[in-house]
């Protein structure tokens, strides 16, 4: 009788570990499981160049690529960037404008900032004056959701933009060579 309590304690006792170690592998499933729904669910705050088709304009684009709002949402800027090289203008400084000083309320998602940073020959040309319209910057997003708080640095690199062309409208291409025929006739 002995032997059976003991070899029943024994299989209780090895009931009791399995179970528990089958609780903490579903505990850690289900938090991988909300983390994997919190990542597909929450504000990306995007902050990337880009050409813009049909022209040599540089741009700075701030998107939430997310599926939910991006909330009390501040951007800032380390070091100033005046748009087109102008900098008789202070209003053309990237770094005091509104969106880069002041908190957004709220970024719904697909909503954007397109800010124009320049043509290439601007940035980069023989003339560039990278104190004025640096090719490469640090963007910050901090925002929250759902109680959380996101601090995001996002390196903006605008040299491998060095050679490379916009996509080109072949009827606008067309239509300015009619211009300048025009322009020699007249």
């Amino acid at each position: 009788m002995e032997y059976l309590t003991a070899a029943l304690a024994v299989i209780t006792g090895i009931y009791a570990y399995l179970t528990h170690k089958i609780a903490k592998a579903s505990e850690a499933s289900v938090d991988a499981i909300r983390e994997q729904s919190e990542a597909m669910l929450r504000p990306y705050v995007t902050v990337a160049p880009f050409v813009r088709s049909h022209t040599p304009v540089i741009y700075l684009r701030v998107e939430n690529t997310g599926r939910t709002g991006a909330e009390n949402v501040r951007l800032t800027i380390d070091r100033d960037f005046f748009q087109f090289g102008e900098t008789d203008r202070p209003e053309k400084n990237l770094r005091t404008m509104s969106a880069f000083t002041a908190p957004i309320d709220s970024l719904a998602p697909g909503n954007e900032f397109l800010f124009a940073l320049g043509q290439g020959w601007v940035i980069f040309g023989e003339n560039a004056r990278p104190e004025i319209t640096p090719s490469q910057f640090n963007v910050t997003a901090a925002y929250e959701f759902r109680g959380k708080k996101v601090h995001e640095v996002n390196r903006i690199d605008l040299r491998p933009y060095i050679g490379s062309e916009g996509e080109r409208d072949p009827v606008v291409e067309e239509l300015e060579r009619i211009r300048q025929v025009m322009e020699k006739k007249k």
